[in-house]
């Protein structure tokens, strides 16, 4: 179920305004809006990804963006345009079952943004789909085993298995991305009409305004071991499906298992990352782990994960058109709602 936005008393909210007084006043700004929208479920769900993206940014620099957004708009319409754009670009390319790519779509009164979003069109590659040499040294750095299970792959050698008491039978791994391959596959570089290298263009444009350096995941790179990690199957589908991440601690590359829904069976509560190869085989960045995190955060709890799963679930379901249009709400959201919202990012 969506959760409301903290009221302003609450330490979520204050940690903000402590840092600045624009976070806080771009918060209330949703704040506002949250009470005035209240009957209108979409709309209503677009304020609290503004909202809980300002409480749950994964560093200043994405909260000083998205307060720049808040601020820009000049009425009620560009604000929920805002928070539709973020599920759009930042919410739904994360989520696993994604729908039919939206259509190509610019906005006039975004130069700057659009400017950057035409020129990694040019710049972006394809990455392979055969992933294996990822796959493999991930392995080899994260001990043939799932990194949060601790089961061991089936194919690990002899040698390694032996290093482990377990009763439980081997399992099969996947090799897990943080930021999804899928971002880079089936595009046409260079080409202005091609609908998924548009669609792919515009996440990447929005981790650029983000201070994330896409350079180092894009094409090939994608498969790079600091975007990469060993997952049984159905910790890697939930993963994918942002309903478990990994919570930074204070120790480098420790992190809490965090999760939503039924405990995975075998679950390790806290899991660090090592290498013995910090320069052939390095641990997942960080700052990717927690862009993630905040993906599933945000996605939860303003109700988007529910909804973008409700309507795809709907659509599948669906064989035909129902005669009363209550096939309406997927319709405009598979084939045209978000695509028709692409304000962009403040320049």
């Amino acid at each position: 179920m969506p959760t409301a936005l903290p009221n302003i008393d609450s330490p979520l909210v204050k940690c903000i305004a402590n840092e600045d007084p624009n976070y806080l006043s771009a918060y209330n700004v949703c704040l506002d809006q949250e009470e005035k929208l209240a009957a209108y479920e979409n709309k209503l769900r677009y304020v609290r990804i503004l909202g809980f993206l300002l409480l749950y940014a994964p560093n200043r620099a994405v909260r000083h963006e998205v307060v720049k957004c808040i601020h820009s708009r000049k009425n009620e319409s560009d604000l929920t345009d805002v928070g539709q754009f973020f599920e759009c670009y930042l919410i739904m390319p994360f989520k696993k079952y994604k729908g039919r790519t939206p259509k190509p779509s610019e906005h006039p009164s975004r130069p700057s943004f659009e400017a950057v979003k035409n020129q990694i069109k040019v710049d972006i590659s394809v990455a392979p789909k055969n992933h294996h040499d990822a796959k493999r040294k991930a392995l080899i750095r994260d001990n043939w085993r799932c990194i949060v299970t601790g089961l061991i792959d089936l194919d690990a050698p002899e040698d390694n298995i032996a290093q482990f008491e377990q009763s439980s039978p081997g399992i099969y791994t996947e090799c897990a991305h943080i930021i999804p391959e899928a971002t880079f596959f089936g595009l046409v570089p260079k080409s202005g009409e091609n609908s998924k290298l548009d669609f792919s263009a515009t996440l990447l444009a929005v981790l650029q305004r983000f201070h994330y350096d896409i350079t180092k995941f894009n094409g090939e790179k994608v498969h790079s071991l600091t975007n990469v990690m060993t997952l049984q199957k159905d910790v890697h589908d939930r993963f994918d499906r942002l309903e478990l991440y990994f919570e930074a601690t204070s120790q480098k590359d420790h992190y809490e298992v965090k999760y939503y829904g039924r405990v995975p069976p075998n679950f390790q509560q806290f899991v660090t990352f090592s290498t013995r190869d910090p320069e052939h085989l390095p641990v997942p960045s960080p700052e990717l782990l927690t862009l993630h995190a905040t993906c599933c955060k945000v996605a939860k709890l303003s109700g988007s994960a529910e909804y973008i799963d409700r309507v795809y679930r709907d659509a599948d379901e669906m064989d035909v058109l129902a005669p009363d249009g209550a096939s309406g709400d997927v319709l405009s959201y598979l084939l045209s709602s978000l695509s028709n919202y692409s304000v962009g990012v403040q320049g």
